[in-house]
This record gives structure tokens, C-alpha cells and sequence, in this order.
């Protein structure tokens, strides 16, 4: 828990303003004869400066109050409620914790605190507040609906559903705990519950926009997972009517979603639909297979070209602000501890280069290599590799004449399933002592799994079998590696030493430079 400090003026700067306010405003000076104590005739002369928009009067009166009277514990609650209004959530955070000091059992004061927690990003401290307050009033609906909003934004909708449930049975009745509630169900995957909450938000207020748009996919996923796909596409344009997406974009989240939330029949036919008009989508293809259950060594290259091709433009934001995604950071952060310094680094799937900032710790020569050419053209606007080249990971592995102190493989192997023929590509192109670092997606049982998101998942066994050939574990820590369908995914995170050089001779490979 953190705050700002705030100086609270002394005594006798205190006294000389309220003689100014008293010559100045006649309101104050009929304030200060007919008030039981200077302290009330301040903290009303504040209320009346609020109310005409005159915060700053209304925050010297209150600081005037305090200078005189520091437990004045109704000027340090209004104090809050002022900074809060003016924009200064840190000050309001601090005023709203002395108040909490000298009386911790004041709810509106602790709601107060968690909703400035909450804005300021403090998500801990403002979900412990809001539970101090439901501790000791569980009916306070306020507290509910703050807590809810919390969990919605932390992505955690399960649990902002029971709040925003709450709010609703203790009065809530409002357009906002609605479309709340609406969107909570949306990513939860309950969509006939997301329309139907959102078709209340719109008895308050017409839905337009996003929440239209939400809206309109919900009420169309619900239908579908009815069984009545062909019906509820057609309806799906009077339902969004302006915010009609392509009947495409449609089917495709239809089908992300339904695979994500394991509802896997109707992934599948929905998949299905999608081909019929799209024969030849390795995309679409490569994901029916598995969410078919179909078996893979590894992902196509088709797949991997295309799909990252097509999300290349909001990559970054999709997957590190709205999924959580970290994996480059502390898989660099591991490095580091391992060998503060290196020369040369070879950065496998390195996509739109979200590994470059962690790894310019380094201060080495940063070569890229991706299938997606888009992909490879957002990485180059970062200016951070000195390489990034168009090709295959293992074609070039296997071809290239150059050595590296570390290969970094961030989110690179849940696109391959069998890994002992890279674990042997990648000893080409260490030196004994260079470093490996990797990042799995964690499945209990067997050697890998192809899960229905098309990523591969591999068992910590397996992995650890495939690196002991050549390989010895210096650094492995679990980590969630990104939310998926609103769940943590689980992973692992290695480093590898280099044990040993094999003799493979270099070979010679064409490849496309993007710039270097």
C-alpha cells in the first residue's frame, strides 16, 4: 500500500486565511458566527465552494481545518472527496487512509479507499478493501459492484458475476451493473445469459456501439450453440444492424471462442461452415483438425505463416493488455541471472519482437527469425535487431553458419510437438557453455498434446528428457504464461546449458533478409 505525503499547513498560515475569508466572503464570516466551531464553519465554507465548482478554496478550507484540528476526521473524508473530484487520485488515496486511521470501521470511507486503489492500478489493496467492506456490511451494494468492475477488469469473470449478481439483488438496478454483468458472461462463455443481461442494460439506455456489438455476438453464439447456426447467422444482421460485422469475422470468433470454452461440437461444425466457403484456409483447416482431435508432430507452416500473418496489426496489445503475457521478460530475467552479459543472440519465432526490450539488457547482436512476414515487418520498426530473417526456425538451424551465446525461445515451442530433433539443431548452433532458454505450455500426461487452440503442450518429462542429450537445466521456474478463455495457461520456463559441440559440418541456405 502506497501514498503521497501531504503537507497540511501550520497553525498560523491557517489562522491568517480564515481572517482573509472572513474579509473577503461574507458567506464565511456569517459561517464563523453562527457555527459551533471554526472546524464546522470550514468544512461548510468547503461544501459551498464544492458545490460552485471552487475546489482549490475548498481544498485550502479543508487543509485551514486540519491545520487546526489534525483528527478532524470528516475534513480528511471530505478532503478525499475533493482531491478525487479535481483529478488528484494520490492525494485522495492519502486522505482517505488517515480518515481510515482514525476510524478503520468507516464503510463509505474504506469504499472510498478501494475505488482510488482500483484507479490507481492497485488491484490488491483496492480487493482487500472492497472485502474489509462486505466483511462488515455484505448487503452494501456499492462494495459489490465496485468488486465486481474489479474482477472484470482482472479478467476473472466468474467472480465479477457473483458481485455484479449481488449489486443487482441489493438494488443495483442501473444501465452500468448490467452491461457489466453482460460482458462478465460474454468472458465466461454463458452468452444466452450475456444477451439477455445486456438486453436489460438496454431497457436504461439503447445499446450502441461495442456493447451493440457484444450484444448481437452473444445472442448469435447463444443460438448456435442451440444448434441453429444457418438461423442465427441470418438474424445476426438485424440484431447488430450498424455494427454488423462480416458474416466471416462472425463464424471465426464463433469458432475461437466455442474451442476456448471446450464447447467442441459446435467448434467444429462452425469450423466446417467456415471451409465450405474458404476450402483452401490453412488456418481453418490446421484448427478444425484440432479441435477434431486430430494428431500433429507440429504445427504447418501454411498455419503459422498465415494466422500470424492475419494478427500481426494489435498483436502486441491483444497479447500482453488483454492476455497478461509476460513470458519474454522473465524469461530474459532468468538469463540474467544465469550470465549477466553475451555477444550474440539468436531470437527463435521472434514474431513482432516483443523479446527486444528484455534482451536489450545484453547489449549483444540480436538476430530474428520468423515464418510471418508482417510479423517481421512490426519487429523491424522497433530497431533493436540487427538481423531478422523470413524463414523456417529449423531450416535455419540447420543451415546456418553462425553461432550463438544464447537462443531464445519465448512461445516458439507450442507450435512444434516432437522437439528432439530441434533440441539437436539448436547444439549446432551453441557453443559449449552457450545457453538455450524456452517456454512450454504444461501438460501433465504423455510426451505432448495438441490442444484445441492449435498450440502444442508439452510434459515437463518429455522436455527434460529431449534437453538431457545435450543439455543441463541451470534455471526452471512455473509461470502463467497467458489467460486463455479467461484461465491461466500453465507453463514452464528453462534455461540450458550447452554440455558438449557436435561436429555437424555448416551448411549453406538461402535466406530472405527483411533488414539488417
Amino acid at each position: 500500500m502506497n501514498s503521497i505525503t501531504l503537507t497540511v499547513p501550520d497553525t498560523q498560515y491557517a489562522a491568517d486565511q480564515i481572517d482573509r475569508w472572513a474579509m473577503e466572503h461574507a458567506v464565511f464570516a456569517l459561517l464563523m458566527e453562527q457555527s459551533d466551531s471554526t472546524n464546522s464553519a470550514l468544512r461548510q465554507f468547503a461544501a459551498i465552494n464544492r458545490a460552485h465548482g471552487q475546489s482549490d478554496i475548498a481544498i485550502d478550507a479543508l487543509l485551514a481545518a486540519l491545520a487546526l484540528m489534525p483528527a478532524d476526521i470528516v475534513a480528511w473524508r471530505d478532503l478525499a472527496t475533493d482531491y478525487q473530484l479535481s483529478g488528484r487520485d494520490e492525494l485522495a488515496e492519502t486522505c482517505a487512509l488517515r480518515a481510515l486511521a482514525i476510524d478503520p470501521d468507516h464503510a463509505a470511507t474504506r469504499l472510498q479507499y478501494a475505488s482510488l486503489a482500483y484507479r490507481l492500478q492497485r488491484i490488491d489493496d483496492a480487493e482487500t478493501a472492497y472485502l474489509q467492506v462486505l466483511s462488515r456490511d455484505p448487503a452494501l451494494g456499492d462494495a459489490h459492484l465496485g468488486l465486481g468492475v474489479l474482477y472484470l477488469g482482472s479478467r476473472r469473470p466468474e467472480q465479477a458475476i457473483a458481485h455484479l449478481q449481488h449489486a443487482l439483488s441489493w438494488g443495483g438496478l442501473d444501465a452500468v451493473t448490467h452491461l457489466c454483468l453482460g460482458q462478465a458472461f460474454y468472458m465466461a462463455g454463458r452468452f444466452g445469459e450475456s444477451a439477455d443481461a445486456l438486453a436489460a442494460a438496454n431497457g436504461f439506455v439503447p445499446l450502441e456501439g461495442v456493447t451493440l456489438r457484444l450484444y448481437a455476438r452473444a445472442r448469435t453464439f447463444a443460438a448456435m450453440l442451440d444448434g441453429d447456426i444457418r438461423g442465427a447467422i441470418a438474424r445476426y444482421p438485424t440484431l447488430a444492424g450498424q455494427e454488423s460485422e462480416s458474416l466471416d469475422e462472425v463464424l471465426r470468433t464463433a469458432f475461437a471462442l466455442f474451442s476456448a470454452y471446450g464447447m467442441h461440437d459446435a467448434a467444429a461444425t462452425v469450423g466446417r461452415l467456415r471451409l465450405e466457403t474458404q476450402p483452401d484456409d490453412p488456418v481453418q483447416r490446421y484448427l478444425l483438425d484440432a479441435v477434431g482431435g486430430q494428431s500433429h508432430d507440429r504445427a504447418p507452416a501454411a498455419y503459422v505463416e498465415a494466422h500470424f500473418d492475419e494478427f500481426a496489426e494489435g498483436f502486441d496489445s491483444k497479447l500482453v493488455d488483454v492476455l497478461g503475457y509476460k513470458v519474454p521478460q522473465q524469461l530474459a530475467d532468468m538469463v540474467a541471472s544465469c550470465r549477466p552479459t553475451l555477444a550474440t543472440i539468436l531470437d527463435l519465432g521472434c514474431g513482432t519482437g516483443l523479446a527486444a526490450e528484455p534482451l536489450r539488457q545484453f547489449a549483444a547482436r540480436l538476430t530474428g527469425i520468423d515464418l510471418s512476414e508482417k510479423m517481421l515487418a512490426v519487429a523491424a520498426g522497433r530497431n533493436a535487431y540487427h538481423d531478422l530473417i523470413k524463414a523456417d526456425v529449423t531450416s535455419y538451424l540447420a543451415d546456418s553458419p553462425r553461432s550463438f551465446d544464447l537462443v531464445f525461445a519465448a512461445d516458439l515451442l507450442i507450435y512444434l510437438g516432437r522437439l528432439d530433433e530441434l533440441f539437436e539443431l539448436i547444439a549446432r548452433v551453441l557453443p559449449a557453455g552457450g545457453l538455450f532458454a524456452a517456454s512450454i505450455e504444461r501438460v501433465e500426461n504423455g510426451d505432448f498434446a495438441l490442444l484445441t487452440s492449435g498450440r502444442f503442450a508439452h510434459s515437463e518429462t518429455y522436455f527434460e528428457a529431449c534437453a538431457a542429450k545435450g543439455f543441463e537445466i541451470v534455471s526452471k521456474n512455473n509461470s502463467e504464461l497467458r489467460l486463455e478463455a479467461g484461465r491461466p495457461a500453465l507453463g514452464t520456463l528453462y534455461v540450458l546449458r550447452r554440455r558438449g559441440r557436435s561436429s555437424t559440418e555448416n551448411g549453406q541456405r538461402t535466406t530472405t533478409t527483411i533488414r539488417q
